[in-house]
């Protein structure tokens, strides 16, 4: 719906656009009496280009409609649209990353960590009134948010935007899920709302305290009100190299053991059902890290509830559509 900020003055806009029209047949009209006056019109309108009456009055319409339209832009034209908006239940979603050494591998591009980042970056930018935790884990397992928080940008995508390949290489060397899913629980507020722990490991175990696990299955059984997603990334048909890159981003070679051989990582999925299993969970692998955004789109959507409908108004600035017209109109009355 069309409608102007300035509503109340498009009388006035009207009326000068009429007068200019009036203005304009009345100067017309002077301009044939001065010709009937001079001569002959037959032989005036033989020998010189004297526009005929039509395209007099069109080109008295362009200009007064031209007027008009740059008045309409000064009254501040706007297009509003009404569409239904679903509230939606709030969410509490942690999220639970890997990040051992072994995620620097490339077998996805740019690598599992990066590539599990730029996700989870791009589905929180996307979230509404839900609340988000951070949890990440190697050998042992830190949270980076004392609790979930709505503050997307100032908060839970800075801190995220920390973990690096020199914070990777700062953390004890493993892999202990076990850890991660006890510390991720703890990380969950009090209040009666749906929960999701969404995991992201390449699933390689290196250093796990089968104890722990056990101990976490134990409390995730007691926590019924939280959905668990294991999300497995990694090609886990190929075993990939672990490269190292200097402050310009070059590979400058590629992790090794103490016996100088080149260490090579490969994806367990095996492991990560097993778990999965064991603690109710859901379990989805992507290879190529393409599959990631669909993924999490769906499990925040499966767990989605519509509470209330309204009515969201969108308010569009159409000036430039109306000085755009103008300029038509005025061209199109110096061309005629």
């Amino acid at each position: 719906m069309l409608f102007f900020t300035y509503e109340d003055y498009g009388v006035i806009v009207y009326a000068i656009s009429g007068l200019i029209f009036i203005l304009y047949v009345f100067l017309y009209q002077r301009k044939l009496a001065w010709l009937r006056a001079f001569g002959q019109r037959s032989l005036i309108n033989r020998f010189s280009k004297i526009p005929k009456i039509y395209r007099n009055l069109l080109k008295g319409t362009c200009m007064s409609a031209a007027f008009c339209t740059l008045g309409m832009v000064v009254l501040q034209p706007k297009w509003q649209t009404t569409q239904d908006h679903y509230e939606k239940e709030g969410l509490e979603i942690v999220f639970v990353l890997d990040v051992s050494i072994s995620m620097l591998a490339e077998d996805v591009k740019p690598n599992r960590l990066q590539r599990a980042k730029i996700e989870i970056s791009r589905l929180v930018q996307e979230l509404e009134e839900d609340r988000v935790g951070l949890v990440v884990f190697a050998a042992r397992a830190f949270s980076l948010l004392p609790y979930p928080t709505n503050d997307y940008e100032r908060v839970f995508l800075r801190i995220l935007n920390m973990i690096n390949e020199n914070y990777v290489r700062f953390v004890p060397y493993g892999t202990n899920i076990g850890n991660a899913f006890i510390l991720a629980m703890n990380t969950f507020s009090k209040e009666n709302t749906k929960k999701i722990m969404i995991l992201l490991t390449d699933g390689e175990e290196q250093i796990i305290t089968r104890s722990q696990v056990a101990e976490a299955v134990k409390l995730l059984l007691e926590r019924k009100d939280i959905a668990i997603y294991v999300v497995g990334i990694g090609d886990p048909k190929k075993a990939s190299p672990i490269p190292k890159r200097d402050k310009e981003g070059n590979v400058t070679g590629y992790e090794i053991t103490e016996d100088g051989e080149t260490i090579y990582t490969k994806p367990n999925p095996a492991f990560l059902r097993e778990i999965t299993e064991m603690v109710g969970g859901t379990y989805q692998h992507d290879a190529t890290g393409d599959e990631l955004k669909h993924i999490f789109e769906q499990v925040v959507e499966k767990h989605k509830n519509i509470v209330g409908v309204k009515k969201k108004n969108t308010v569009k600035d159409v000036s430039q559509y109306f000085l755009g017209g103008a300029l038509s109109l005025f061209a199109l009355y110096f061309m005629l």
